[in-house]
C-alpha cells in the first residue's frame, strides 16, 4: 500500500494533531521545505523563541536553523517508532539552504552538519534534482545520510537521481519526489480541449514511476509523489484526492498538504486498475498537446526553474522577517 506523508510542519501542530495522525495510522512520515517553514514561522507559537534568539544576538539564518532543527527533532521523535519498525516509514525531511543549491561543497557541508545536529536516523536531507544536486545526493548518501530528491519533473531527472543513489550504494533511504499538479496549472489554461485538463501531471508521474521500476531499484529507493493538492475545486478537480487516488501504487509515497489529508477517503486508497492507468497514457496525451503547439520540454525546464526560485524567495522572505 502507498505510504502517506504530511507535507506540513508547524510547532503547535506537531504538539497536537501531528501526534494524533501518526497514532491513528493516517500518516507514516512528513516533509518540509523553505515555503512551509516561511509560513510556519509566522505562527504565534514561535514568537517567544524568536525574541529570545534575537536577544542572544543570533543572525536570521541561525534563528531559522535553531527553530527548524527543534521542529524536525520533535517530528523525528514522534515518527521514530514507525522507523524502527520499518525504515521506509517514519521519515522527516529538511531542505538545504536553497541559495547553496549550485555550490556542491557548501551544500554537502550543510547537509552533513544538519544531519549531525538533528542527530536522528529517520531524517532526510532534501536536495533539488539539478546537475549539482546529483553530486550532492551521492556524497550525502555515501555518508549514510537519507536523501529526498526534490523538484523532479522528468524521467531523465529521476534516472539521474537513481544513478546517484546507486553509485553511493549504501543502505540509506532515498526518495525521488515527482511533482504532479504543477504541470496542469501551466498546461490547462492553454488547452482547447477540456478533456485533456488535469491529465498530463498524472500521466507524467505514472510514466516516471514505470520507468523507475524498469531500472530495478533497490528496496530502499522509492518514488514520492509531491504537489498533489487541488488548489481550487471545479468540474474537473472535483475531489481533494484527484491527484492521490490514481497514484496509490504499491511501495510509493504521496506527501499531502493538510487540506488534502483531512479530506482524503482512506478506503479509496488502493492501487489503480490497469484501465485507470491506461486513461493516463503519457505518450498519447503528449502527442495531443504537441499538436496544440504546447512545448513540454520548455514547460519542464520552466517548472524546475520556477521551483528553485520559489524556494529561494520563500527562504529570503523568511530570513528578512527574522532580522
Amino acid at each position: 500500500m502507498i505510504s502517506i506523508w504530511c507535507d506540513f510542519i508547524e510547532r503547535s501542530f506537531l504538539q497536537d494533531e501531528f501526534k494524533t495522525l501518526v497514532r491513528e495510522g493516517k500518516i507514516q512520515g512528513a516533509t518540509s521545505n523553505p515555503s512551509i517553514f516561511a509560513q510556519a514561522l509566522k505562527s504565534e507559537s514561535y514568537k517567544e523563541s524568536i525574541n529570545e534568539l534575537k536577544q542572544q544576538g543570533k543572525e536570521p539564518k541561525e534563528i531559522y536553523e535553531s527553530l527548524a532543527i527543534e521542529d524536525i527533532k520533535s517530528a523525528s521523535e514522534i515518527l521514530m517508532p514507525l522507523f524502527l519498525e520499518n525504515p521506509q516509514n517514519g521519515l522527516i525531511s529538511i531542505e538545504i539552504d536553497p541559495f547553496l543549491s549550485n555550490d556542491i561543497n557548501a551544500s554537502i557541508d550543510e547537509g552533513v552538519r544538519l544531519w549531525h545536529e538533528i542527530n536522528a536516523k529517520n531524517v532526510m536531507i532534501k536536495v533539488p534534482a539539478t546537475q549539482s544536486g546529483y553530486t550532492i545526493m551521492e556524497h550525502l548518501m555515501l555518508r549514510g545520510i537519507n536523501v529526498n530528491a526534490t523538484l523532479v519533473f522528468t524521467k531523465e531527472q529521476s534516472r539521474r537521481v537513481l544513478q546517484a543513489f546507486q553509485k553511493a550504494n549504501t543502505q540509506a533511504q532515498g526518495v525521488i519526489s515527482v511533482f504532479v499538479s504543477r504541470f496542469d496549472r501551466v498546461i490547462d489554461p492553454q488547452l482547447k480541449d477540456e478533456k485533456l485538463c488535469g491529465k498530463y501531471g498524472i500521466a507524467n508521474a505514472i510514466a516516471i514511476y514505470k520507468d523507475f521500476l524498469s531500472q530495478k531499484p533497490q528496496q530502499n529507493y522509492r518514488i514520492l509523489f509531491a504537489s498533489t493538492g487541488v488548489k481550487e475545486k471545479n468540474a474537473i478537480y472535483n475531489d481533494e484526492g484527484y491527484y492521490v487516488y490514481p497514484l496509490a501504487f504499491e511501495n510509493c509515497v504521496n506527501t499531502l498538504p493538510l487540506p488534502t489529508l483531512h479530506a482524503l477517503q482512506m478506503q479509496n486508497l488502493k492501487a489503480p486498475s490497469m484501465q485507470q492507468i491506461a486513461s493516463f497514457d503519457d505518450l498519447e496525451i503528449a502527442a495531443s498537446l504537441e499538436e496544440m503547439d504546447i512545448n513540454l520540454v520548455a514547460i519542464e525546464e520552466q517548472l524546475l526553474q520556477d521551483g528553485l526560485k520559489s524556494f529561494e524567495q520563500s527562504f529570503e522572505l523568511m530570513l528578512d522577517s527574522l532580522a
